[in-house]
């Protein structure tokens, strides 16, 4: 699920409690709050059209030359976590600048994908997921908010709650509630069309953000259209097929969600050596995120490049019990955060490539399925199907000599290019 594509936040008694009576609870008045907002990068129309140019096929995939100028800022704002404790978490917001630009705007919130490094952040201009919204998106009038999740950059969380659906969401939504309050001690205003968009890792959190926002805001915060993108929205199915046939990277991810969802539930294993086999259980709950990246994680011993068998990350017993036991308390809380059980109110599309060896194309099918069977109609796009955009995945696998950046490199701005096509006509 990585995604390093690199192109490119004194009343009375009886007054307070009419107050707590109408939030729920006074707790609930740090969710969202801007604790501060410092602007990361400034870039004129040209030099985001040049950026774009050193990327060949890019500018067709967006459809036109930059409209806007640009600027990248970083909040901190208060969310919670799992838990319902206060904590803080960081973002990056693009706002787009200058003649014809001057609002109000569309707010897009992109979800990134998997990273494995604690430090990364969307407020900055070299992060390649940032350049991307930059270019696609808010050079052509979006406001884009961005969530760097909790446990990474500005958050003061000490773990991450990795496809932790509800979490997400809520981290999400507060970010987003940020943003609107960034652009309004800026003078400037949301047209009220919002839309959820992200990739891989932050398809998942796409969807999870829909369904709360949906369920939970609907007057607040209206979904105007949602585009996940290359998900694992079916997780029950996609984790139990991914013992016997492990997707790409699958022993990295698998430590972050276990113990992830060890951290929040309290019930995934008793003792990490129940899960993990020696010597890879050494440190590991404290490994993701860190100072790794991907590679170097394997490369120094860190995490096997297998996930089970002889060597591999995980004990048989764990598995053997995982495959047997519906019940068992990690396979529970895997089905807790899967998305198929819900009915998308906003029009929604999805988008992935079909030869996807990290997220598994079944993940987009069964989420159609599920939608049709609650009498939703959820579009999915294959772009391997789409005859402008299947030659270029060819050249680009064979230059890679196979499937290893298909996932990460390949197909993001490709679906990014979807959605922003779903998402023109309604903005």
């Amino acid at each position: 699920m990585q995604t390093p594509w690199r192109a490119i936040r004194l009343a009375s008694l009886a007054a307070v409690a009419v107050v707590l009576a109408a939030c729920g609870s006074d707790k609930d008045t740090d969710r969202g709050t801007l604790a501060s907002s410092t602007q990361t990068a400034a870039l004129p129309k040209a030099a985001i059209d040049a950026s774009v140019a050193a990327q060949p096929g890019l500018i067709n995939l967006i459809g036109g030359a930059a409209k806007c100028d640009v600027s990248l800022n970083r909040i901190l704002y208060g969310t919670r976590d799992p838990a319902n404790q206060q904590v803080s978490a960081s973002a990056g917001v693009l706002i787009p600048s200058g003649t014809g630009c001057t609002g109000p705007y569309p707010i897009v919130v992109y979800h990134h994908g998997t990273t494995v490094i604690k430090a990364d952040t969307l407020s900055s201009p070299t992060n390649g997921e940032a350049q991307l919204m930059m270019a696609m998106f808010a050079a052509q009038g979006y406001v884009v908010v961005m969530p760097d999740y909790l446990g990474y950059s500005g958050s003061t969380l000490s773990y991450t709650p990795y496809l932790n659906a509800d979490n997400t969401a809520v981290v999400s939504i507060d970010a987003l509630r940020a943003g609107r309050r960034l652009l309004a001690d800026k003078g400037l205003a949301h047209n009220g069309k919002l839309f959820l968009t992200g990739y891989s890792q932050g398809g998942h959190a796409a969807m999870a953000t829909q369904r709360a926002l949906e369920r939970d805001h609907p007057f607040e915060l209206p979904v105007t259209a949602s585009s996940p993108l290359a998900g694992p929205y079916a997780l029950t199915k996609t984790v139990l097929d991914g013992f016997d046939a492990p997707v790409a990277g699958a022993s990295i991810f698998t430590p972050m969600l276990l113990i992830g969802y060890q951290k929040a539930y309290g019930d995934v294993y008793t003792a990490a050596s129940d899960a993990f086999q020696a010597p890879w259980v050494n440190g590991i709950e404290t490994l993701l995120p860190g100072t790794l990246s991907f590679e170097q994680l394997i490369l120094q011993g860190k995490l096997p490049p297998t996930l089970t068998g002889a060597g591999g990350l995980l004990t048989d017993s764990f598995v053997t019990r995982y495959k047997a036991d519906a019940n068992f308390g990690a396979r529970k809380r895997v089905a807790q955060n899967d998305l198929l059980n819900f009915k998308p109110q906003a029009p929604t599309q999805l988008c992935q490539g079909s030869r996807d060896p990290t997220v598994p194309v079944a993940n987009m099918t069964s989420a159609v399925s599920y939608f049709a069977s609650q009498g939703v109609t959820v579009t999915a796009v294959d772009v391997e199907q789409v005859p402008t955009l299947k030659p270029v995945i060819d050249l680009q696998v064979a230059a890679a000599g196979g499937l290893s950046t298909y996932h990460g490199t390949i197909i993001p701005p490709l679906c990014a290019s979807v959605a922003k096509a779903f998402f023109d006509p309604r903005k």
